[in-house]
Formats: structure tokens, C-alpha cells, sequence
């Protein structure tokens, strides 16, 4: 998709991680119904597919998810930056 169609790797990142968000959602919707705590863990890494979780866990926060994010190996790319700047905005740790 980044050849010929052009698109950019934060609108890959962008599709990625809200795919992965609407797959745990729709397998888990009936733990939010029975909760209040509908915690989950995102581990990510330094490269995309770190990115994708980073947009995942953003998107979870949205559907009423509590995401925690665990990055240890932070890379210093602008827009993985941009990302944990999103996640903090909307008080995910």
C-alpha cells in the first residue's frame, strides 16, 4: 500500500491499530457490559507494528476500554512521539 497507492505509514498505522481495536472490542464487548474495569494490557515496540499498539490502545481508551501501555524501547521518530503525546492527552498510562 505504501508503493503505488501511496499511502502514508501513519495512515497505515492509523488503519492497523483501529482494526486490532474494533477485533478486541467485538471479542470482548460482553466483558465491558459486566464490568467497570475493562482493563487491558498493550505491549509495544520501537518499530511500526509498536505504532499500530500505540493506536490500538488509543482507540480502545474510546470504545471504553482502560488500556495501560508498557513501551520500554522507546524510539525517538516524531511520529511514535505524536503518538504517546495522544495517549497522554487522553490519560492512558
Amino acid at each position: 500500500l505504501m508503493g503505488d497507492c501511496k499511502y502514508s505509514l501513519y495512515q497505515l498505522m492509523e488503519l492497523a491499530g483501529l482494526s486490532v481495536a474494533q477485533a478486541v472490542h467485538h471479542y470482548y464487548t460482553k466483558v465491558l457490559e459486566k464490568t467497570e474495569e475493562a482493563r487491558i494490557l498493550t505491549v509495544c515496540g520501537p518499530g511500526n507494528n509498536g505504532g499500530d499498539g500505540l493506536v490500538a490502545a488509543r482507540h480502545l481508551k474510546l470504545f471504553g476500554f482502560k488500556p495501560v501501555v508498557f513501551y520500554p524501547k522507546r524510539t525517538e521518530k516524531d511520529i511514535y512521539k505524536e503518538l504517546v503525546v495522544q495517549l497522554e492527552n487522553m490519560e492512558v498510562p
